[in-house]
């Protein structure tokens, strides 16, 4: 869940980039102090504030222009953190970042932070809360509780949006064969009963599954590996250095899920076979350059209207208003064949339609308020050994104050961590985006990228040949036993000589 592919991203974060900073240029303060923070910070003061993020640009647009108006006498230096996103290890390219410009204020990905903040790089915000009596109830209870998770239970940084997921169904689908509708906190196994009731057809250009599992899952182990987490379960550990996958829990629910993409019931990811245009990656990264978003060959399934169900963030349901009438109206969208794109006569495929809504992602009896897919899009924190103490605390209020909320809002193109200024889509459950915190057990575990990206790749090989019939469930547990220690051990290494 924490692994980001590092390598696939070209230029498309600077489109999200700006899109997201014309809501919010002209924004000012709602603060209406003219002292605060640590220390004080007269309006009018004289001074410096270095902040490091991805783009000075992009920063400038979003957040510096309208505090600079606040500030005027303050000069605002921006330190591009771009090539860290780009480095074998971002986290330590960041700290090393912080070492040698030693910026004010930094934004950071949930890794970097987690990092800094076990390293002592960060300033502890307890105090500067307290003094300005910065209302931390006012946002949402799962954003603060995590930044304190990776912070070793301390606070260190503020995050002025986060991303979660929902359970995306089609109505009309529902309502045509009899089925009822998913509901609020469905365990995995109520949903996969509910995808294996639906006559699935398995190919040609009107093949569609009950369950498509997410528009950014590319192998066929991801769903497994989510159902086993909810149940709490790990698959690795790095402290250890031992992998265990081959055991009954385990094979439960790799038996449920592999019998599912058997019957059709469950969308097998990469099943689609053709090198048409559809094939190809598309990846964005996004607003401060913390989250890479990745739109692959099978990520329109839901939205053509072949899949009942699919599991995935608010970016979908962005993209299904953005269709037709908006978000609280029907979608509409010109469904493509997923072989080069054209429909059974050479021609685009008819347009589809379709009512739909969203409930929680599922979980686990056992963990019914968590949920994996809950993580922020990026952390302002304040350098332990900053030489401007009171600005960076000004900006920190500001970048996560009331009133960019509210603009930020406006624009819906992120979830805000002000409690106050939900998404709104008329008649839309989007309390399922907000409902459940994050699973920290699952967040919280340190296993290697590289690792993590091979060991998936190792696992799905073996998952498509259980499904293709020329291995058998037991025989594939053992290889990817087998084979992920192995590279559990091997990641164990090379970090230790490191």
């Amino acid at each position: 869940m924490l692994t980001k592919n590092k390598r696939r991203w070209k230029t498309g974060w600077l489109a999200c980039t700006l899109l997201a900073a014309i809501a919010l240029t002209a924004c000012t303060s709602s603060g209406g102090k003219e002292k605060g923070g640590i220390g004080g910070l007269d309006k009018d003061q004289a001074g410096t504030l270095k902040i490091a993020y991805f783009d000075e640009q992009a920063f400038l647009m979003q957040y510096g222009n309208a505090f600079q108006a606040m500030f005027p006498n303050l000069t605002l230096e921006v330190v591009s953190t771009q090539s860290t996103f780009d480095a074998e290890d971002p986290a330590e390219a960041m700290e090393k970042l912080l070492e040698e410009q030693q910026p004010d204020v930094l934004f950071v990905t949930e890794e970097q932070y987690a990092k800094l903040a076990a390293s002592g790089k960060l300033y502890d915000l307890e105090a500067a809360v307290k003094q300005d009596q910065f209302d931390l109830s006012a946002f949402v209870p799962a954003a603060i509780d995590l930044l304190k998770a990776r912070g070793g239970g301390k606070l260190y940084g503020l995050s002025p949006s986060f991303s979660s997921q929902a359970l995306y169904y089609n109505k009309e689908m529902f309502d045509k064969y009899g089925v009822p509708y998913p509901t609020d906190g469905m365990s995995w196994d109520d949903v996969l009963r509910l995808a294996a009731r639906f006559p699935v057809q398995k190919d040609g250009d009107n093949a569609w599954s009950g369950l498509f599992p997410s528009s950014q899952t590319t192998d066929a182990f991801d769903l497994i590996r989510r159902i086993g987490e909810a149940k709490g379960l790990l698959y690795a550990d790095a402290d250890t250095g031992k992998l265990s996958i081959d055991t009954p829990e385990w094979k439960a629910i790799f038996q449920k899920v592999i019998e599912g993409y058997q019957s059709g019931s469950i969308y097998l990811p990469g099943s689609d076979a053709g090198g048409g245009k559809n094939r190809a990656m598309v990846s964005m990264r996004g607003v401060g350059g913390g989250k890479t978003f990745n739109l692959g060959p099978d990520s329109m399934k839901f939205i053509g209207g072949q899949a009942a169900m699919t599991i995935d963030s608010s970016m979908l349901m962005d993209m299904l208003g953005a269709q037709g009438t908006g978000a609280g109206g029907k979608m509409r969208v010109s469904a493509q064949a997923s072989e080069g794109g054209e429909g059974p006569k050479g021609g685009p495929a008819p347009i589809k339609s379709f009512d739909w809504d969203m409930v929680t992602v599922p979980v686990d009896p056992s963990q019914p308020d968590v949920a994996g897919g809950f993580s922020l899009d990026g952390v302002f924190a304040i350098n332990a050994s900053a030489q401007n103490l009171p600005g960076a605390w000004e900006l920190l209020k500001y970048a996560n104050g009331e009133q960019l909320a509210k603009s930020s809002a406006k624009s819906g193109l992120t979830l805000s961590t002000r409690s106050a200024y939900k998404r709104q889509a008329e008649g839309k459950n989007v309390d399922a985006l907000y409902a459940l915190g994050a699973n920290e057990q699952v967040l919280l575990q340190a296993l290697p990228e590289e690792f993590a990206k091979s060991f998936a790749e190792l696992a799905s090989d073996h998952v498509k040949r259980v499904v293709g019939e020329t291995e058998s469930l037991d025989e594939a547990l053992k290889a990817i036993q087998s084979g992920g220690q192995d590279l559990l051990t091997k990641a164990g290494l090379e970090s230790e000589e490191g």
